[in-house]
């Protein structure tokens, strides 16, 4: 019995030994230029933020106008830019914004988790952050 239960807690450790965070935080000024590099061959963006409910989706393609969809109707104002090569640039990124961005497209790199972005205002004059889309 205890033989079982110790190769069983012996396996689960070995398990998460190997994996490593796949969550980068991105701490930025509210109202400033910001960019985020998902790397090369991501064109298609996932985000969830305050200014919806629902995930938010963003393509690289060449009549970009900064806005996010739900739907592929509705439009979420926003200063991005998605260049072909995988890198996000907002003119002066805002409250709509901050929140959580993931690549749809990402190569799966079992056991790793996809990879998650957070975007996070850094306070003025202060070394404690605000998390936005909550």
């Amino acid at each position: 019995m205890k033989a079982t239960f110790l190769l069983k807690a012996c396996l689960i450790a070995a398990i998460f030994v190997g994996v490593e965070s796949a969550i980068a935080k991105l701490q930025v000024e509210k109202g400033k230029e910001a960019k985020i590099d998902f790397g090369n061959g991501m064109f298609f963006i996932k985000r969830i933020t305050k200014a919806s409910p629902k995930p938010q989706y963003y393509f690289a393609h060449p009549k970009q106008d900064g806005t996010w969809t739900t739907d592929g109707k509705d439009k979420i104002p926003s200063t991005a830019f998605l260049h072909w090569n995988g890198t996000m640039t907002f003119k002066k990124i805002g409250d709509n914004d901050a929140g959580t961005y993931e690549m749809p497209l990402e190569p799966s790199r079992l056991p790793m988790a996809q990879s998650v972005f957070s975007v996070v205002f850094k306070l003025p004059g202060e070394h404690k952050t605000f998390e936005g889309g909550k």
